[in-house]
């Protein structure tokens, strides 16, 4: 493992919960790095998802297939969580996908090895608990915005909360995300 992409989830963690040195090198020792190509799946529907991945650098998209359109529901970007909760958490197969939309440097944390940890020290647990949190309050933040704000306010969302994504996703994806037509989205971005 490479020491700056160690230092980088390093201190993702320590945003969640301050692991010790000792605790730290054991966290270690339940990742492992992976790297996918663009297009590759890092999860596919129909799948049991086993774990989550911390991105060290590149996008990757959750979409799930809807009358055969892809509805994107949440980005990862570098230093974030990609996960597929509903299926990680009561082990089912997964309705949804995580595609890499770029070239992807990832650490992958296995569930069963988290729950080992766990069980070794609360600060495990600690730290499992707000990452999930962390992730559940996203989600719910980002639905309310689809459900309740009219389309130019939910790209005002963006841009003020993960203006990143503007950069970073194309537009066709980015409309998807927000529950709006290309052509839509296109107008309000001119308007910006």
């Amino acid at each position: 493992m490479n020491l700056e992409n160690e230092i980088s989830l390093r201190q993702t963690l320590d945003r969640f919960n301050v692991l010790s040195d000792v605790e730290f090198s054991e966290f270690l020792k339940v990742c492992e790095y992976r790297e996918f190509s663009k297009k590759d799946y890092l999860l596919k529907s129909g799948n049991y998802n086993h774990g989550i991945y911390f991105i060290i650098s590149g996008v990757v998209g959750l979409f799930e297939l809807i009358d055969g359109e892809k509805m994107y529901q949440n980005f990862f970007l570098e230093n974030e969580f990609a996960n597929e909760l509903k299926s990680l958490s009561t082990q089912t197969p997964s309705t949804k996908n995580l595609i890499a939309l770029t070239t992807i440097n990832s650490f992958y944390l296995n569930r069963k090895k988290l729950l080992e940890l766990y069980d070794k020290s609360a600060s495990f647990e600690r730290l499992g608990r707000k990452l999930l949190e962390h992730i559940l309050n996203g989600q719910n933040e980002i639905s309310y915005v689809l459900q309740s704000l009219k389309p130019e306010k939910r790209y005002e969302y963006l841009e003020i909360e993960r203006p990143e994504l503007l950069k970073s996703i194309p537009l066709t994806y980015l409309a998807s995300y927000l529950g709006l037509a290309r052509e839509t989205l296109s107008r309000i971005r001119a308007r910006k």
